[in-house]
């Protein structure tokens, strides 16, 4: 194991591409400890991991056009303290709020928890259609970051500002045996079109342990549809992208918070 640091995020985009499965994108470590191994937890061997954390344009939260900026390497506490994030983006706070224990929030960062692919703020972010900006600058959907293979160096990430999507109600629910020490069964966030809530849901997202975060496609095709789903459609629809027992919690979960129960 040996650890770099490279001078530029496109350095460190390039060697990663180089060195392919043995490399590693770390900031604070919080995700990647958790994949150690044996009682006295160590770091794999062979493993190169690519250091994040020294380039400041990583490490703050802005306003740039029509988009909140919040840089990968942001502290998840930090995050959620930002007052231009509880401005601009509540359910993001909302939702570090219900993420692990203090230590962790302090410790771990926004991207890291992203990048995880099962992160409680992953959801979030996808149904505000945030975009993720790479190493070298480009911007391009969160959606289709995840959705790579290879998951590139992602150095901030772009929410739109308070407006931009009109007055959309939304909602983020965690589903869990403890409040906040053990993992989530299901993380659910939801966004609806206006104030009113029911059927007018434009977005869905979920996630899961063994279940990367993903946009629920198929629920939002079902809601609408006319006439008004039921709950047996909407849990139709989750089955179609969701393991069986994840899909029906998913289902009720959204039924309820459109007010199809």
């Amino acid at each position: 194991m040996h650890l770099v640091t490279p001078p530029t995020p496109q350095a460190a985009q390039a060697l990663a591409d180089e060195m392919g499965a043995r490399a590693r994108f770390v900031a604070r470590g919080t995700v990647v400890q958790q994949e150690w191994e044996g009682v006295v937890r160590r770091a794999p061997s062979g493993i190169c991991f690519i250091n994040t954390q020294a380039w400041p344009q990583t490490q703050t939260v802005s306003l740039a056009g029509e988009h909140l900026r919040i840089g990968a390497n942001v502290r998840l506490e930090a995050v959620r303290q930002n007052p231009l994030v509880r401005a601009h983006a509540p359910l993001l706070v909302e939702a570090i709020g219900q993420l692990g224990a203090a230590g962790v929030r302090r410790l771990g960062t926004l991207g890291g928890n992203i990048a995880w692919g099962v992160g409680d703020t992953g959801p979030v972010l996808l149904v505000l259609d945030a975009l993720a900006e790479l190493a070298d600058g480009t911007l391009e959907p969160l959606a289709q970051t995840l959705a790579r293979s290879a998951r590139p160096l992602m150095q901030a990430f772009h929410l739109p500002r308070t407006g931009v999507l009109g007055a959309p109600a939304m909602a983020f629910e965690k589903v869990g045996y403890r409040a906040a020490f053990t993992p989530a069964r299901v993380r659910v966030a939801l966004r609806w079109a206006d104030a009113s809530r029911g059927q007018h849901l434009v977005r869905a997202a979920a996630g899961a342990p063994g279940t990367p975060i993903r946009r629920l496609h198929a629920v939002e095709a079902a809601m609408a549809s006319t006439p008004a789903p039921t709950l047996a459609d909407v849990r139709a629809a989750c089955l179609r992208e969701l393991p069986g027992p994840l899909a029906v919690m998913t289902s009720r979960l959204i039924a309820g918070h459109c007010r199809l129960l």
